[in-house]
């Protein structure tokens, strides 16, 4: 009897050492060691250097986005702007004869080189720029012209260098009380460095290019100011008081 529970005594102690050792880790042990990795240190390292202000840190570049016409497809910069009299307005300037004839005059001076008007009839466009010029008949005014112009890069506020020139097709529509104004189809003039070979890129081409994009969008950007500039001044233009009385040239 003695031997029979010393016996079994040793069964039992066996079992259960083979138990204890049959799964050290528990159920959740990735036995596939192949594939198991401690990613802690890891995951700790990585946030730590992204919580760190003093790590490098690259934005990636980002492009400038010029106004697109979504039915042409093509760089456009339009607008429809009301007319505002002046509190010393003693006239109707707001007519479309009025906006008609500030809009002649201000495009005559500042596209048409040594332009000097003796009378009314000096208000003409050179043929080479000239698209339509259409005076009021009751309904609407409208000036077309492609005029062209150096077009000058600009980085910082001192540092400009003339890259070419710029063409572009400027239309200005009058009525009564407002006028709009659409500017586009930009071409860009340059020539080539050693065979001066003539370049005409659209801006589109410039727009749509996945290379040199940096240098690309600052022709964007000059063409940008360009029309910026035009803008502001004919909104000025377009609000002063002008009298056309050929008696008085």
């Amino acid at each position: 009897m003695k031997y029979f529970l010393a016996v079994l005594s040793l069964l039992l102690g066996i079992n259960a050492k083979a138990q204890e050792t049959a799964d050290p880790f528990g159920t959740s042990y990735n036995y596939d060691s192949t594939t198991f990795v401690d990613t802690s240190s890891s995951l700790s390292s990585v946030s730590k250097a992204s919580e760190d202000p003093t790590s490098p840190s690259f934005k990636p570049y980002t492009r400038f986005k010029a106004p697109m016409d979504t039915i042409t497809q093509k760089v456009t910069y339009m607008g429809v702007v009301p007319f505002k009299a002046m509190a010393n307005d003693l006239y109707d300037g707001g007519n479309m004869d009025s906006l008609y004839w500030r809009a002649k005059k201000f495009l005559l001076a500042t596209y048409v080189k040594d332009f000097r008007a003796k009378t009314t009839k000096d208000f003409v466009f050179p043929k080479d720029i000239l698209v339509e010029d259409f005076k009021p008949d009751g309904d609407v005014g409208r000036i077309i012209i492609t005029p062209t112009i150096p077009l000058v890069l600009r980085q910082g506020r001192s540092n400009a260098t003339q890259n070419g020139s710029i063409t572009f097709k400027l239309e200005i529509r009058v009525k009564d009380d407002k006028y709009k104004y659409k500017v586009t189809n930009f071409v860009h003039h340059t020539k080539e460095a050693i065979t001066e070979k003539p370049i005409d890129n659209y801006a589109e081409f410039y727009v749509n290019s996945k290379h040199s994009a940096r240098s690309y969008d600052q022709i964007l950007l000059a063409i940008d100011r360009e029309v910026k500039t035009l803008v502001k001044s004919l909104s000025v233009v377009m609000k002063d008081p002008i009298i056309l009385d050929e008696d008085a040239f």
